[in-house]
């Protein structure tokens, strides 16, 4: 969770990935 919040830029790439790699992470993500 902190990590989210000190680098939310990297969050986000690595978000993109996760909902290519995997729609369902996707929800995940957007739910955290």
């Amino acid at each position: 969770m902190k990590k989210t919040y000190q680098k939310p830029v990297f969050t986000k790439r690595e978000r993109l990935s996760s909902v290519t790699a995997s729609p369902s992470s996707s929800v995940v993500s957007s739910g955290t």
